[in-house]
């Protein structure tokens, strides 16, 4: 009979789960379960997997034959209030009955008691006696005492009026208030970062319109009174028509007067706001300088960042003076660049711009002095960016050689240049930093960079890069916390009005002993060397935070040589980087080049061009495959007959990356088959390192490449012939075979 019961009370609880209601059972049906079953149900209807009740709540205290209770009961899976499964008269939540042996021993008088235990089922005969055989009480065992509530703060803000006032009221301080205070603290920058500025913003964007809409209706305005003008002119009859408009003028008048004063208004209360966070920050800062816990820098970066504008030196902008011309911005850097004796081919300029707004990691690849990081370093002098090179060591073996790491004994972060670098960007979200990572595999990049490379994947939103654990910044700023509130505590018990630093508390006897107790500190501690500690570990939390993310005027970029000294890139690294190789720029035809950029006919070419951060690319996901795109079906192609024949993998990530670079290459030169061509430079051809003596069906495999893959290149590049050979796949293509046939069958891109 019992299991009939329960597999007809398993169909209650799948209706449940359809209809989204909670289950309740009638009497009948449970009265006859075992205890087994009865702790069964209560899992199933309250999500609990670990066959444990866990719950916490407020221990009550009254008079009577009950006198303490354990009220506003929650689940600790989910925070949720829990009832009963069944109709009773008294609820779960009438309170918990609690045995006097454990509330004499957690209850506090003087203020709210939170604890939190296990239930279990009552004894049968009080089951029995109330009708009720899910009826519970807190076991004696596991009972823990919450000094914090096990809720979020930005929950309790999201809880109902009802609900607030069980979790929030006289005493409950206690448990939150050092949660605010941390949050308060360690987020004081970000706090105005993300929240005001982002309101800031806002509320700009919507005076923007007003202003944009306030424009129309003044031009719609005057168009009304020269259309009044005109018809008063013509014909003296329309009287009836000229008071219309003259009504519909003062309409748009008042109308006019009303935005106006919403205009005025908004500026007034952006203004009021803006002074308000000026003054708390200021405050809390001036606090902290007066006790050195921080020092001028810091202070400054707190109180001036307020209201810091971005001072750029002077330059013309890409916008205005090229009209956002790509194809302009091109012959202009080129024509820069010129004037500082630095020659690069224009295809080099539109192939390192076009890379550059792809948002991809760049590796530039070529012998040393072939001009890799100089053009990493005039590039960015020519946009008005800079540019941060960051030397890479033979024995960097993980991550922490890239971005540092935490030190627990000194509870600080030991940031490297690179860190450094992004943290810099991030203060200066409008100048476009170009990181360049030199002699990029001197160490194995797979090895201290894969993670990283993974964060750059990030399409959908700006990466971000965890450093260290949040609890290690709260850890330090509690302990901040204590020591300011026992100088604070000092300063006020003595009255020491004429003391404004910690170096003169520490003079006065009085100050120093009541600190010294305060602290619990012998007379060998110094109060002197503490101060230190914690000014050490603030400058730490400050200077670098917990998390930090990859800026979107962040462009990286790797440069490599190529010999017995370095390692070769991995598959995984060649899969998401564009490589641009490079060559002697000896080799170069420097007048082609001088004559190239004299015909472009630019007069004054001193001045650096600004672009917009999004000018110089957005982070979006990339176009998506369509198997009717001409560059979809010819790399589907191309992977099923040769590449992977060859043993060269490629993915839909490199063709929607292929698809990426062909949008932006657009802007700067409208040859397709040129971009194809930069392409297969950039992302085929550095993956031929195989044994071409191998078979590949019934051919070779360099035969596959010579006989077969050159010509269907030639067929697809048909203007290959008329492409300068520095950049031509064709004839790279041609150089990999050569060399290949030089040297046992071995094929290598890299040779």
């Amino acid at each position: 009979m019992a299991d009939e019961t329960y597999e007809a009370d398993n169909d209650v609880l799948s209706n449940e789960s359809l209809l989204g209601e909670p289950v309740k059972y009638s009497l009948d049906v449970v009265k006859d379960l075992s205890d087994e079953e009865l702790y069964q149900r209560l899992f199933k209807c309250w999500g609990i997997k670990n066959k444990k009740i866990e719950v916490w709540g407020e221990l009550t205290k009254q008079d009577g034959a009950v006198p303490y209770r354990l009220k506003h009961v929650r689940n600790v899976i989910d925070n949720k209030l829990i009832e009963y499964p069944i109709d009773v008269s008294y609820g779960l939540q009438s309170g918990i009955f609690v045995y006097p042996s454990i509330g004499n021993k957690y209850y506090i008088t003087d203020q709210r008691t939170f604890v939190r235990g296990k239930l279990i089922l009552t004894k049968l005969s009080e089951r029995i006696k109330h009708g009720n055989p899910f009826e519970l009480n807190l076991s004696s065992d596991d009972i823990e005492p919450l000094e914090q509530l096990p809720i979020a703060i930005n929950e309790i803000d999201r809880l109902s009026d009802i609900d607030k006032s069980i979790v929030l009221g006289e005493g409950t301080e206690r448990f939150i208030d050092k949660v605010i205070y941390e949050q308060q603290l360690s987020k004081l920058k970000t706090e105005f970062e993300e929240t005001q500025k982002s309101e800031i913003e806002t509320h700009l964007s919507r005076l923007n319109s007003m202003t944009r809409a306030v424009s129309i209706e003044k031009v719609e305005l005057h168009a009304i009174k020269d259309s009044v003008e005109s018809s008063k002119k013509e014909n003296q009859q329309l009287g009836s028509e000229s008071k219309l408009l003259r009504q519909s003028i003062e309409k748009k008048e008042h109308e006019l007067a009303i935005l106006d004063d919403k205009y005025k208004g908004l500026e007034e209360v952006m203004a009021k706001k803006i002074e308000k966070l000026k003054a708390f920050i200021e405050e809390k800062a001036v606090f902290l300088k007066s006790f050195e816990f921080i020092d001028d820098d810091e202070f400054n970066s707190f109180v001036s960042n307020i209201t810091k504008v971005s001072e750029r030196p002077e330059h013309i902008e890409f916008s205005d003076h090229l009209n956002g011309d790509y194809k302009q911005a091109v012959s202009y850097i080129q024509a820069y660049l010129k004037e500082r004796d630095i020659l690069y081919p224009r295809h080099i300029i539109e192939n390192y711009l076009t890379l550059i707004r792809s948002n991809d990691l760049i590796i530039l690849a070529g012998d040393s002095g072939s001009g890799k990081t100089n053009l990493v370093n005039s590039f960015a002098d020519a946009v008005g960016g800079k540019s941060i090179i960051i030397p890479v060591k033979p024995n960097w073996t993980s991550s922490e050689d890239l971005l540092g790491y935490y030190n627990p004994l000194e509870k600080k972060y030991l940031a490297t240049p690179f860190l450094e670098a992004l943290i810099e960007a991030q203060q200066n979200p409008e100048v476009p930093y170009f990181i360049c990572l030199d002699e990029m595999n001197l160490a194995r990049v797979e090895y201290y960079f894969a993670d990283f490379l993974s964060k750059l994947e990030e399409r959908n939103k700006k990466p971000e890069i965890q450093l260290y654990s949040d609890d290690e910044a709260s850890h330090v700023l509690a302990e901040l916390k204590g020591v300011v509130s026992i100088i604070t505590g000092a300063k006020e018990k003595y009255n020491k009005n004429g003391i404004t630093d910690f170096i003169a508390l520490m003079q006065d006897e009085d100050v120093n002993n009541e600190m010294k107790r305060a602290f619990g500190f012998s007379d060998k501690n110094s109060l002197i060397k503490y101060h230190g500690d914690i000014r050490r570990m603030l400058a730490g939390v400050i200077s670098t935070p917990s998390s930090i993310t990859i800026s979107p005027n962040v462009r990286i970029i790797g440069a490599i040589n190529i010999d017995e000294t370095t390692h070769y890139l991995s598959p995984k690294i060649l899969d998401r980087a564009h490589i641009m190789k490079f060559r002697s720029p000896l080799l170069s035809d420097w007048d082609k080049i001088i004559s190239e950029i004299d015909a472009y006919g630019f007069e004054d070419v001193a001045l650096p061009v600004v672009f917009e951060i999004d000018d110089l690319g957005v982070r979006t996901p990339y176009p998506n495959y369509s198997i009717n795109d001409d560059f979809c079906i010819q790399f589907k192609e191309l992977n099923s007959r040769f590449f992977h024949p060859l043993g060269v993998e490629f993915g839909m990530r490199t063709i929607r990356q292929g698809l990426n670079y062909l949008a932006l290459f657009k802007d700067v030169n409208e040859d397709k088959e040129q971009a194809i061509n930069n392409f297969i430079i950039h992302k085929v051809l550095p993956k031929f390192t195989f044994d071409g003596n191998k078979k590949s069906g019934q051919s070779d495999k360099l035969d596959l490449l010579d006989k077969v893959l050159k010509p269907l290149l030639e067929e697809i590049l048909e203007s290959h012939e008329n492409m300068d050979e520095e950049f031509s796949s064709i004839v790279a293509l041609q150089s990999i075979i050569n060399n290949a046939k030089d040297n046992d069958g071995v094929v290598n891109y890299w040779a």
